[in-house]
């Protein structure tokens, strides 16, 4: 593939076997890319590239738990042996808490979305910021609970919290590089994360959710590529709320 607005680049997929990881693998090989494709699940990722190299795209496909720092070294090592260095990091990959009051999270499911979402994707930050080649940028995915608390979800609502806070503060430093990191803030999307089966169409013209409705993979994918792009080169320590207005008003009143 070639010709698009990622043609010769190298970009990372974090939590890319699947949802908006796979979506967004997708469209930067659709877009010239070459990617490196990094899940815990091995076969997911192992899917995902071989729809992208049914397409006509490079990519290859890994085993890795953001949690460990030697998971999160091989994944850009692999990007540099595989296609000579990385232009792009989405750091994607995360994971949920079961619904429940306040007072039932337990310190270890505390420990455990901190651990994967707040310091799997800090150490993410810091590796981007050491071999991103310059004008390359990073995106994290936070969450719109990164924006606004989360009553049942307190432990995942903190670490997305967090998420977008590293962004912010990690700023500067990305800038002295010429580079640029920002938050994609997703609100319901419609992925097997969120328990519905994965969906692997790609669409030209994306249909439109509605007032609050629940998003596609595709939707959250396309803006993470477009923070991505040179398209967004003035956009640097921000969180992009993407969530079809579910934060913008109160909830519709009753008629």
């Amino acid at each position: 593939m070639s010709g698009g607005s990622f043609d010769g680049k190298v970009a990372l997929v974090t939590g890319g076997g699947s949802g908006i990881g796979r979506a967004a693998a997708r469209r930067l090989a659709v877009e010239g890319a070459a990617v490196v494709i990094a899940d815990l699940d091995g076969e997911r990722a192992a899917g995902t590239a071989a729809l992208v190299r049914e397409a006509g795209g490079r990519a290859t496909a890994m085993t890795a738990d953001i949690a460990s720092e030697a998971d999160n070294r091989a994944m850009f090592d692999a990007a540099e042996r595989d296609y000579g260095g990385i232009d792009h990091a989405f750091l994607n990959a995360g994971t949920l808490q079961p619904y429940m009051p306040f007072d039932e999270v337990t310190t270890a499911l505390f420990d455990r979305l901190m651990a994967v979402n707040l310091r799997g994707t800090f150490l993410g930050l810091q590796l981007a910021l050491a071999r991103l080649r310059p004008g390359g940028a990073c995106v994290v995915t936070a969450s719109a609970a990164g924006l606004i608390g989360f009553s049942e979800a307190a432990a995942y609502a903190t670490s997305k919290h967090g998420l977008v806070g590293l962004v912010r503060s990690a700023a500067r430093a990305f800038a002295d590089k010429g580079l640029r990191v920002n938050a994609v803030c997703p609100g319901m999307v419609l992925t097997p994360m969120n328990g519905r089966e994965q969906d692997d169409r790609l669409v030209e013209d994306l249909s439109d959710p509605g007032y609050r409705g629940g998003l596609s993979a595709q939707h959250i994918a396309e803006v993470a590529l477009f923070l991505m792009s040179r398209r967004a080169a003035g956009i640097n320590g921000q969180a992009q709320l993407v969530d079809s207005a579910l934060l913008s008003s109160f909830p519709p009143l009753a008629r």
